[in-house]
């Protein structure tokens, strides 16, 4: 009897034991479903709040956008794209540190992260720190980008950098990334426009002709980039160019006055040069005294004009030169004697033009000349 006994009571342990297990296995399938329940119903909490705060943020209510932002990360901690929106919404809230410290928080683990190095290099660079902005733009840059236009939106990131390193002066990093953009630009008029007002806001006058003319050959009749590559070629003393360009802008755009009188200087210093190439020597004297009377004119009127001590003596030496000069320039025939005389002319012109201002477009031209020809001495 005990025998039987035995093995009845191990039939009953062992169904207590599945009877258990299946118990226990049920809890967990339970708890498990409850715990994905909760999770679920804190990413749509989540969810809802981050919405909220984006419509805030939109429409200027930053205070109550970092409240929904705040709310939003609570439920779901590990979301990275509501940790920046708080981060974004906190700087424009002006609470920088909070919004510098949850970033740096993020960007602990993933230092590469171009998202988070945007978000710090535009924090810093609204606080004026130069070279930390620099920094975070550079990391951004040289990130992984992934997405959709990757190219674009990297080469728009540094055109952002381009333009704050302008803001604060730094003419020559802004230039070495000028040359970076250049080097991926899209063979385009609107890329090449663009580019060259950059080169020209960074000094760079050539770089800035160069992708002028490119967008004009690649859209004859964009008024932006005729004008801006004449006014470039100006800059540049290449007066021929110049004026190809400034006509063509100003054919397309009549009412364009600062074009106009940039063409008319441009002509004048191409038709009033004594010692241009080519001409002949009747046309090289003509122009010669044509210049010498037009610059004594000069010389009088400014004369007459000023009460100081120094540059009435100058003046006064340049008249005496130039009434020396006079007989020579109407006997001599010879290049040198040409030479002297739009050597004065030029320092005639430079000094009227730093003690009365400038002068005619005539006078404009002249000093030009003399400019382009390094203002020959006698």
């Amino acid at each position: 009897m005990q025998v039987r006994a035995i093995p009845r009571i191990l039939n009953n342990q062992v169904f207590l034991l599945v009877v258990l297990s299946l118990l226990a296995f049920g809890v967990f399938i339970f708890t498990r479903r409850v715990a994905i329940w909760e999770q679920q119903l804190e990413a749509r909490i989540a969810a809802i709040w981050y919405e909220r705060g984006e419509r805030l943020i939109t429409s200027g209510k930053v205070e109550a956008a970092i409240q929904a932002f705040r709310r939003a990360t609570a439920n779901a901690r590990d979301n990275q794209q509501y940790m920046l929106a708080l981060a974004n919404a906190l700087a424009a809230g002006n609470h920088d540190a909070e919004a510098q410290q949850l970033l740096l928080q993020l960007r602990e683990p993933d230092p590469e992260n171009v998202e988070i190095n945007t978000y710090l290099a535009r924090l810093a660079a609204n606080q004026g720190k130069v070279d930390a902005a620099v920094h975070y733009y550079q990391n951004a840059l040289y990130g992984q980008w992934k997405g959709p236009h990757a190219d674009e939106r990297r080469r728009n990131l540094r055109t952002e950098l381009i333009g704050f390193l302008l803001q604060h002066q730094q003419r020559d990093l802004a230039v070495s990334e000028l040359l970076i953009l250049e080097a991926r630009l899209p063979d385009d008029a609107a890329s090449h426009l663009k580019l060259g007002k950059l080169f020209l806001e960074a000094g760079d006058v050539r770089r800035a002709f160069n992708n002028y003319a490119a967008a004009a050959k690649l859209d004859s009749h964009n008024v932006d980039a005729l004008r801006g590559s004449g006014e470039t070629a100006f800059q540049l003393g290449d007066y021929g160019k110049a004026v190809e360009y400034l006509r063509s802008a100003q054919e397309l755009d009549p009412s364009s006055e600062p074009t106009k009188q940039l063409l008319t200087v441009a002509e004048m210093v191409l038709a009033e040069d004594p010692l241009a190439p080519h001409l002949t020597t009747p046309e090289r004297r003509a122009r010669l005294l044509q210049d010498f009377e037009r610059s004594q004119q000069r010389l009088e009127s400014c004369l007459s004009q000023t009460t100081d001590s120094n540059s009435l003596a100058q003046l006064q030496s340049l008249k005496t030169e130039a009434a020396a000069l006079q007989p020579k320039l109407d006997r001599s025939r010879d290049f040198d004697t040409v030479r002297s005389g739009a050597g004065l002319i030029f320092r005639i012109q430079e000094a009227a033009s730093a003690t009365c201002g400038p002068g005619s477009p005539d006078d404009q031209a002249l000093l030009l000349i003399g400019r382009a020809r390094k203002g020959m001495q006698p």
